[in-house]
């Protein structure tokens, strides 16, 4: 199971993050950018791998709620 981590706010190198399993990391300029990545590489670690991926995605009131690649709400 893969689970990509998307912050609400940037790190320090004004940026938003996002790890790539067995592939280091890409950086990305805007937070829609690396949640469309993020969910994009989920997409494809599941079809390929056959395991379940998930976004962590931090909200503006600092809690993280976590998705599935198609962005539904995982209760």
């Amino acid at each position: 199971m893969e689970i990509f981590y998307i912050p609400f706010n940037p790190d320090q190198s004004h940026g938003w993050v996002v790890p790539i399993p067995r592939d280091g990391e890409k950086q990305f300029a805007s937070r829609p950018d690396a949640l469309a990545f993020a969910r994009k590489l989920a997409l494809t670690e599941a079809a390929e791998q056959g395991e379940r991926s998930y976004l962590c995605v931090e909200g503006g009131d600092n809690q993280w709620r976590l998705f599935t690649p198609d962005l539904k709400p995982v209760n």
